[in-house]
């Protein structure tokens, strides 16, 4: 015969809390080895499990048990903590009877957790607290029913409250209108954070600056080798020919930096306004060279775009 087929499962009432519930209690055991037994009886050993839900009221017990009458069943004093925590599992026996004079006036119950400390058979701790409509609580520290009423009701009433009270204003976080700045426009980085702190009232001004930056990205690296930073805003001029062979930038007139072919050059720039006229939608100032070049074939017209 097989060690299943000697197992053997009977009723028993080890625990109050089960009994005042109507929640049966089974005990699983085999019968002993006559070398067990003596003149007193013999020592049954098993496996006691409750498990159910009453009035709100919830309990699993799983607890080793033993017998010399297969009648009375008691806890094995290893699994005892104290004497006032025989209700089994983790919950004290003054708890229960605790939860069990609140189930009229509330939905109570019971919560778990498994917590694992250490390796081998009791590698988990079990933690556990009442539950009193829905609002998990602590285990109370008391030691008379009377008391551990009062004290669950207090509980669970200063946790209502803190779920009632508004929540905390969010934390404002203060964005940096330099560094918002320069993550739209990063090419205005090349003339530094600090000089674009200081021109920032002249942010519109900074914009168009960045845009045609944005439009030849050469001038980005110019400006880089090239800081300056007592350089005003409007101080930067762009320049482009009407053919479209060459666009210029000068930071300090009349020095300039024009690219013609894919080639940056540094040049000296002089210009002398001639009329207005419409370029890319918008009325703009044309210029031609200064001097002698004035007057040669290959003089361009250059258009102020900045």
């Amino acid at each position: 015969m097989t060690t299943a087929a000697r197992r053997i499962r009977a009723t028993a009432a080890a625990f109050e809390l089960p009994q005042k519930l109507g929640i049966l209690q089974y005990v699983e055991y085999e019968p002993p080895p006559k070398e067990w037994c003596t003149s007193d009886g013999c020592l049954y050993e098993g496996m006691l499990t409750a498990e159910g839900c009453r009035k709100g009221v919830c309990v699993r017990y799983r607890v080793w048990v033993h017998s010399r009458d297969r009648r009375r069943w008691e806890v094995k004093e290893r699994w005892r903590r104290r004497r006032d925590e025989d209700a089994g599992g983790c919950i004290k026996q003054q708890v229960a009877d605790a939860l069990w004079e609140l189930s009229d006036r509330y939905d109570v119950g019971l919560w778990y957790e498994y917590v694992k400390v250490g390796v081998g058979v009791n590698q988990y701790d079990v933690y556990c607290g009442p539950v009193v409509n829905g609002v998990k609580l602590y285990q109370p520290h008391c030691r008379a029913v009377e008391d551990c009423v009062r004290q669950i009701i207090e509980d669970y009433k200063k946790e209502v409250e803190k779920m009632n009270e508004p929540p905390e204003p969010a934390l404002v976080v203060k964005i940096d209108p330099v560094e918002e700045l320069l993550k739209e426009w990063p090419e205005l980085g090349a003339f530094g954070v600090e000089w674009v702190r200081k021109w920032l009232d002249l942010r519109d001004r900074l914009v168009e600056i960045a845009k045609v930056m944005r439009r030849f990205p050469w001038m980005v690296e110019v400006v880089r080798r090239n800081p300056m930073s007592i350089l005003h805003p409007y101080t930067v001029e762009t320049y482009v020919a009407k053919d479209g062979s060459e666009a210029c930038l000068s930071l300090n007139p009349p020095k300039a930096y024009c690219a013609q072919n894919g080639a940056v050059k540094e040049v000296k720039l002089e210009l002398e306004f001639k009329r207005y006229e419409t370029y890319e939608d918008k009325m703009k100032e044309v210029y031609r060279p200064k001097g002698l070049l004035a007057f040669a074939a290959t003089a361009r017209e250059y258009v102020k775009i900045l």
